[in-house]
């Protein structure tokens, strides 16, 4: 097995990083801030181009040199770069986009640095690839938006077309949904002991009915309070019958359950369990593989409103790229509200473009053929960005650490008992700008608790992997980063099993690996390292604030790592495409780990 390479950027000057105890207070500052030199001859300034003749109609320019832009509710092609020097800001909507980790940058001395991930990433994203860079199966989409993979405005225009006339959504199935909040789970091994149960609450209730000589069960229910529980299990029971009859019929008209699934009607066994979280994956929707209660809202909705919703996300990922922004609401406090630039500037976009409903997208795709999402960008006027920003900003991270217990989570008779935490961990990106900390956007994260290791002994033994406390420097970027399996890894999780050639073979797993949206470190990683004083080495502990696709668990009350802050991959993408955005930066390009294991 060969380890593949990954992209790789310095950032220059010091990006400092805090991890914060609780009680901890205040944060460090950049070594240095200060952007190059400029040279002393400095090109003269081209002059600025008119919105009336950036505006202009230029049918004759090629698909690489035009964006389209509204005016006066009506489309046309306009140069691209004239439309820039205008003010416009030119928003990628091309099957090829990927956010800015994913760009192929130039050496310092004009050579192209082709990152080879980019390949794999636009594959995902037009439902070509699979997690391997391998052709997909032909019918087989991808849905990876949960884990930090927009999908290519092509594909949601054929969700658009399809659905438009879709008899996935009947008033029988919505009225079913809606009557529940959400749907019991039980485990096909338990339905037996449920049935039991359920019979028992039965007996129960109509013993006591006759002793009162009521007349149903209502009616005792409403004497005796010590029965109404039993009495609403049973309706719930009742009332989620047919609703797990409307969701099957949902999944199986989307083409998530199907034949092949092996699925056994009114029962919520495995192949349910990957059809509802193939639904959520396709959604965006952060919640449990269960039928809880965002899933089945959006089971009664309509898809094409479901696919509306799609627009809206993949464009603010678009927006957020083009105009280099971040702010997206979570940075503020009590005494200074946060700004939300990230949806008032999609907002703007979806308005300009003409993309402010259901009906207005799908009259956008049906005007705009799958030929034209190949190459098309569009242009849009932004709002003035605040003003501490710039092309090389002071930019610091703090990771608060929230609360911390050293103490074993096992009670004394070794039961595991996890401790309560009544404030999380939390990562903040703050810029600096005349002397005042700004916050720009502030996440949920983790920190490193108690996690189970395999010993050379071949056991596996709790130990406490804490994340580090103190000054750190993020000097590297890695995107599609390679997680070095230690040789304690069990060589199972090294190897998975898929279809290859029409034949269910075992691979390399490069899932767990990477480079890859599953993998340890997510699509991007900043490298925190503590950084080397009279002409020592930066010390580099292992910690890293990276991508995940462990979502669930960055949200969840025991969610913890093994040093590491994790972040969704969507947002990680965000924080180090805005970085390097922002920061001097040289390319390395692909850097081969050079490492091999055989097995």
């Amino acid at each position: 097995m060969s380890f593949p390479s990954s992209y790789k950027f310095h950032v220059l000057g010091a990006l400092l990083a805090f991890s914060a105890c609780r009680s901890s207070g205040g944060a460090t500052t950049p070594e240095s801030s200060e952007p190059p030199a400029a040279t002393p001859e400095q090109p003269a300034k081209p002059k600025p181009v008119s919105e009336k003749d950036a505006l202009k109609k230029r049918d004759d320019l090629p698909p690489e040199q035009r964006a389209l832009v509204l005016v006066n509710n009506e489309e046309r092609w306009i140069d691209a770069k004239a439309a820039e020097e205008a003010g416009y800001t030119i928003v990628d909507l091309s099957d090829t986009w990927t956010p800015l980790i994913f760009h192929e940058e130039l050496s310092p001395e004009g050579q192209p640095l082709p990152n080879r991930y980019r390949r794999v990433f636009i594959g995902l994203a037009n439902d070509q690839l699979d997690s391997d860079g391998e052709p997909l199966e032909p019918g087989d989409k991808n849905y990876l938006e949960l884990y930090g993979i927009s999908p290519a405005l092509s594909v949601i225009r054929e969700r658009f077309l399809e659905d438009v006339n879709s008899a996935c959504h009947d008033q029988e199935s919505v009225a079913a949904l809606s009557a529940i909040e959400t749907v019991s789970y039980v485990p096909p091994e338990g339905l037996k002991k449920e049935a039991k149960k359920l019979q028992k609450i039965k007996d129960d209730l109509e013993k006591a009915r006759k002793k009162f000589n009521y007349a149903d069960w209502d009616e005792l229910a409403a004497n005796k309070a010590e029965f109404a529980d039993g009495v609403n299990l049973l309706k719930k029971r009742e009332l989620e019958k047919p609703a797990m009859a409307a969701v099957e019929k949902r999944l199986r008209c989307e083409k998530l359950l199907t034949d092949k699934s092996k699925h056994t009607e009114g029962l919520y066994d495995d192949a349910m369990r990957v059809a509802v979280r193939r639904f959520q994956q396709k959604h965006m929707i952060y919640e449990a593989n269960y039928l809880r209660s965002k899933t089945v809202d959006a089971l009664a909705r309509p898809p094409i409103d479901a696919d509306y919703d799609s627009v809206v996300r993949a464009l603010r990922e678009r927006v957020v790229s083009a105009a280099g922004i971040i702010e997206d609401g979570t940075g503020g406090t009590q005494k200074v509200p946060a700004i939300n630039l990230v949806d008032e500037y999609n907002a703007e976009a979806l308005r300009q473009l003409g993309l402010t409903d259901v009906q207005s997208a799908l009259a956008f795709f049906q005007r705009h053929s799958a030929e034209e999402f190949k190459t098309l960008r569009a242009a849009v006027k932004l709002p003035a960005r605040p003003d501490y920003y710039g092309e090389h900003m002071d930019l610091s991270i703090v990771v608060d650490r929230g609360d911390v217990w050293y103490d074993l989570p096992f009670d004394k008779d070794g039961s595991f008992k996890p401790f309560a935490r009544k404030r999380y961990p939390s990562l903040t990106l703050y810029a600096d700008h005349g002397g005042k900390k700004i916050a720009l956007a502030r996440w949920r994260t983790t920190i490193g608790s108690w996690r189970a290791e395999q010993a050379s002994d071949g056991y596996e033994y709790f130990r406490y992997k804490g994340s580090d406390v103190g000054a750190r420097v993020i000097r590297q970027i890695i995107s599609g980063p390679v997680w070095i399996a230690p040789t304690s890894t069990p060589i199972r999780s090294l190897v998975k099993t898929k279809t290859v050639n029409g034949s269910w073979t075992k691979v390399v797993n490069y899932d767990e690996l990477g480079p890859g949206y599953l993998s340890a470190y997510g699509v991007v990683a900043g490298y925190f390292v503590v950084p080397g004083e009279n002409g020592r080495p930066d010390w580099d502990n292992g910690v890293r604030a990276h991508g995940s696709s462990d979502y669930l668990s960055i949200y969840s009350a025991n969610g913890f790592s093994h040093g590491c802050h994790r972040l969704p991959n969507h947002l990680a993408v965000r924080l180090y495409s805005f970085i390097l955005g922002h920061r001097h930066k040289k390319i390395a390009g692909d850097q081969p780990v050079n490492l091999t294991r055989q097995f």
